[in-house]
């Protein structure tokens, strides 16, 4: 229940971040980080599939809803990214910075490229070139640091998390052997 409500203030506080604070004081040329997908690809990282796609799911729907987009779209990519970041939960240690980096740009390109596909080459604009030059790779590289510290941040958040759960069924062995 403490993940549930911790991973909810976090999605508000970075929806809010991502809407104000980066893409006014802190845009760098128009270019702000995607905190929401970093944070998907971080807690499927950590926590595995089924955590990665529910914040996914959930990041991805204030998104829509609040942006007055297409209702569903950015949710689907955030779950799909949410889910793919969680095949990595068991294979390598959390301490390991560099692959949950890679995959956040990994991840970041891909909505770029996803988002680019969907909302411009529909409407016949076809200025690849420019939009993976001055937008894709701006934003990647921006989301990309902001990841370095988010990271070390969120890894401690969750080590918190498991020796206060691991105190807790502790406690619970106790009492009932008793």
């Amino acid at each position: 229940m403490r993940r549930f409500i911790i991973s909810f203030f976090t999605i508000i506080i970075l929806f809010v971040l991502q809407c104000t604070v980066f893409k006014g004081a802190l845009a760098i040329a128009g270019i702000a980080p995607n905190l929401l997908l970093m944070f998907t690809c971080i807690v499927g990282f950590m926590r595995g599939r089924t955590s990665g796609l529910m914040v996914g799911f959930f990041s991805g729907m204030l998104i829509d809803v609040l942006s007055g987009g297409m209702i569903g779209f950015t949710a689907l990519i955030y779950i799909f990214v949410g889910y793919f970041n969680g095949m990595f939960y068991k294979e390598y240690t959390k301490e390991q910075m560099l692959l949950p980096i890679s995959l956040v740009a990994m991840c970041d390109f891909s909505y770029g490229l996803i988002y680019y596909v969907i909302t411009y080459v529909m409407r016949n604009k076809l200025h690849l070139s420019f939009y993976v030059s001055k937008v894709i790779l701006p934003e990647m590289i921006y989301t990309v640091c902001v990841t370095i510290f988010a990271y070390i941040f969120v890894y401690f958040i969750n080590r918190w998390l498991d020796l206060l759960s691991k105190k807790r069924n502790n406690r619970n062995v106790k009492g009932t052997t008793n």
